[in-house]
């Protein structure tokens, strides 16, 4: 008897539901309705936001294939549910004004500067995401631990870019804060480190840098780690605007490395 493939909808439609009945198990129900969308050109796996007032999550087609689809769904609703319980790391009147600000100060002009500097807010907002994602995981067993370990490995880049112009100066510091966010977000969910081959693959990055993109690493790979769930509006604030105005002072000073190959971030 031939078996049925199912269609991309009924995938959707089944791992929507699954995750819902995930988070509201966890404790993190997600009052507001939920529409999930598929994007075939979506080059990252996927990312939520609001539609006339409603929840969209949308989601690479390419990802539901990719066995890794409810726990896509559970991380986006995990942000959904810190939007809609007002959490500091996902106010976005909060975030945009401290944006503006790191902006204007700093004179960013530049498209990639803005991308950096969103970047480096949203590895905050992930952190925050996944802490609610991995309680869902580990009542569920929906992302199991090796699982979730060569997900951060493969997050993870050990060659910077070449180029010597400030553009790639602020590229590779993309890279190290990604790498800091596999590793910090490793240790939050007590995820091992199998061999040391994550630990191993930034300290090869952080080879082919500088003495400052090294000492900076060891303090934003803290920062991220030891990121407290109860925070003020005022204390979150203040740290995120400590957090980014290191970064701009890294991408002030940053000198170029001397590797040989140039290579492409990891997204």
């Amino acid at each position: 008897m031939i078996q049925e493939v199912p269609s991309e909808k009924d995938i959707v439609e089944k791992a929507t539901r699954d995750a819902l009945e995930i988070m509201e198990h966890a404790g993190f129900e997600v009052p507001d309705k939920v529409k999930v969308e598929v994007d075939p050109k979506l080059q990252f796996m996927g990312y939520s936001t609001k539609k006339g007032g409603a929840n969209i999550i949308v989601v690479a087609r390419r990802a539901l294939g990719s066995g890794m689809v409810e726990g896509l769904l559970i991380h986006e609703m995990a942000h959904i549910y810190r939007t809609n319980t007002n959490h500091p790391s996902h106010n976005r009147e909060l975030l945009n004004r401290i944006g503006h600000s790191i902006i204007d100060k700093n004179h960013l002009t530049k498209n990639y500067q803005i991308r950096i500097l969103q970047q480096a807010v949203n590895n905050i907002q992930d952190l925050y995401a996944d802490d609610l994602a991995f309680q869902a995981f580990g009542q569920s067993g929906t992302f199991p631990v090796d699982q979730a370990f060569n997900f951060f490995l493969s997050w993870i880049n050990d060659k910077p870019l070449n180029s010597r112009n400030a553009k790639t100066a602020w590229m590779n510091i993309g890279i190290m804060l990604d790498n800091c966010f596999a590793l910090s977000n490793m240790t939050r969910h007590n995820i091992p480190d199998l061999d040391d081959q994550a630990e191993n693959k930034a300290r090869k990055f952080l080879s082919q840098t500088n003495e400052q993109t090294k000492h900076e690493f060891t303090h934003f790979k803290s920062f991220m780690t030891n990121l407290k769930e109860n925070t003020t509006e005022k204390e979150f604030e203040e740290n995120l605007t400590n957090y980014l105005t290191r970064i701009m002072e890294l991408a002030r000073s940053s000198t170029y490395t001397k590797s040989k190959t140039a290579t492409q971030p990891h997204h």
